[in-house]
């Protein structure tokens, strides 16, 4: 606002003093028509007008109304006057504004050229560093495949000495493994045919049908009769055991009897376990088949 009354006082000062002096008019008007005001009368009283003070009346209204209209000509030049100075120096400020922002962006420009100068030179300096490091890098590689190289020749030299002595300690060991091979075999060939040989000796002395009857017999007193077993009972009976005799598993693979025969040979068989042992060792068998045959 202090601001504003300095720049401005000259129009401000002017459009003060055109108020007072319209004021001044306005007032002395107004004091000459009470001045000259006729007399009151009766309303039945007439009245002479003379057309002299008609004539000096029209006179000065004419003469307020042109110094009333003189007075706003002043003040609407006054008013043009003062906004064509505020143009001006709104003008003037926003051109000086506008010389103040390319001053401004010319430095702006000129900063850039120069932070873009240093970064270029950066980036030649950091790529000749590295240009050199990776060359340091390409010789330090090369001396090291070079080293590599020999220590891989030596390498491959050792190893084919190691396999060629592994190959010839395989073959070795293969020779000799294949005799042990051989003689086992041999060996086992030999025991299994004296193995046939004993069983069939010990088959022809009947000691197999011996085995099968004490089997059959430890079954036979183990057996519940159950109701529905009928007289003539023949049934064929499979059984897995253990060298031990333990038995594994039974099956009652064909029967004259029903559900509940069956049923009770395999509960029989299962409460004879463990089965009596072969009165020779050579006659033992996993899986054996004998025949339960009751007496009636």
């Amino acid at each position: 606002m202090t601001d504003f009354l300095k720049q401005n006082w000259t129009y401000l000062l002017g459009a003060a003093l055109l108020h007072v002096l319209f004021a001044g008019i306005f007032g002395l008007t107004m004091i000459s028509m009470a001045r000259n005001a006729p007399p009151p009368v009766l309303a039945i009283q007439a009245v002479l007008v003379d057309s002299s003070q008609l004539l000096g009346a029209g006179t000065k209204r004419e003469k307020q109304e042109q110094a009333r209209k003189e007075v706003a000509e002043r003040e609407r030049l006054a008013e043009e006057q003062r906004q064509k100075q505020t143009k001006d120096q709104q003008d003037k400020k926003q051109k000086e504004l506008q010389a103040q922002r390319e001053s401004e962006q010319r430095a702006e420009q000129e900063r850039q050229v120069e932070v873009k100068q240093k970064q270029e030179q950066e980036q030649r300096r950091v790529q000749e560093e590295q240009q050199a490091r990776e060359q340091q890098e390409t010789e330090r590689k090369r001396a090291a495949d070079t080293q590599r190289q020999q220590q891989a020749e030596a390498d491959r030299q050792r190893v084919a000495d190691i396999e060629r002595k592994q190959k010839e300690e395989a073959q070795r060991r293969k020779a000799a493994e294949d005799a042990k091979l051989q003689s086992a075999r041999e060996n086992e060939l030999k025991k299994q045919i004296d193995e046939e040989e004993g069983r069939t000796q010990a088959e022809n002395a009947g000691l197999l049908n011996q085995y099968i009857g004490l089997i059959q017999q430890q079954v036979v007193r183990n057996w519940n009769r159950p109701p529905s077993a009928r007289s003539g009972l023949e049934c064929q009976v499979k059984v897995a055991q253990t060298p031990a005799g333990v038995v594994l598993s039974v099956q009652v693979v064909a029967c004259n009897g029903d559900a509940a025969v069956k049923q009770s040979i395999e509960a029989a068989v299962m409460r004879s376990s463990p089965l009596p042992p072969p009165p020779d060792p050579r006659l033992y068998e996993r899986n054996l088949l004998f025949v339960f045959k009751p007496a009636d």
